[in-house]
């Protein structure tokens, strides 16, 4: 699915939520959802043309080697609707192998560099190996799920970081709610991940979090989303 939005056509439309990373997909006129899709499960031969992202994840790590991963991202080459690679990253929470973990993250940056797509991450108690590759990359970086303290949010905003946030807020801590309020605008995305909660709930909590209305702030997530993805897109 491809969504342009224009000044013009924001007075004649209402703005759609975007739901940046679901595992339930649903796109409908009030929403555009880009589902995460296991590269596994995806059959070269089929063309996805809605927008998704791929990636293994790294709890699926040890499953795979470096050369079956390598030919599945060549495979998602050809595929109209590939805006993202991910989720991919580090969890040292997870059972698969943390080496491995790291050579297929690896993998997976070198084809969003070769292909100029961003990368969203998934990160567990791995930030510190991760803000490594961070800095050394000029890749766009959408770290999913996130509810981190003011510390490291400032670290990221630094690195130029986008922030995508999720159910976590309808049950926000203190630590979050203050790094919440310090993300730039310009960086943040909203998103359901693997839970069931409606999109349209997270966009109202972080409404009222961070203190701007609802419509402004879909406003803003669609410029966010056009920066990212659609430029992006236009210049390949």
């Amino acid at each position: 699915m491809k969504f342009h939005l224009t000044l013009k056509q924001s007075f004649k439309v209402d703005i759609p939520f975007i739901d940046i990373h679901t595992h339930h997909s649903l796109n409908s006129e009030e929403i555009i959802s880009v589902p995460s899709i296991f590269l596994q499960d995806i059959d070269s031969k089929n063309e996805i043309e809605a927008s998704f992202s791929a990636a293994i994840h790294p709890w699926h790590a040890t499953k795979y080697s470096y050369e079956q991963v390598s030919s599945m991202l060549e495979n998602l080459t050809n595929q109209p609707g590939l805006i993202a690679i991910g989720e991919t990253g580090l969890d040292k929470i997870c059972a698969a192998d943390y080496q491995q973990q790291k050579l297929l993250f690896e993998l997976h940056l070198k084809y969003a560099e070769n292909h100029h797509k961003p990368v969203i991450i998934h990160a567990v108690k791995s930030w510190n190996e991760l803000i490594v590759y961070l800095r050394r990359s000029k890749l766009q970086f959408i770290l999913h799920g996130y509810s981190e303290g003011t510390e490291l949010t400032k670290q990221l905003i630094d690195l130029g970081c986008y922030f995508s946030v999720g159910k976590s807020v309808l049950q926000i801590t203190h630590r979050f709610r203050e790094a919440l309020q310090i993300i730039p605008r310009t960086s943040l995305f909203l998103e359901t991940d693997d839970s069931f909660v409606n999109i349209r709930e997270i966009y109202n909590e972080v409404s009222k979090i961070i203190d701007i209305p609802l419509e402004q702030l879909k406003i803003q997530i669609n410029k966010n989303y056009k920066n990212i993805f659609v430029n992006g897109k236009e210049q390949e």
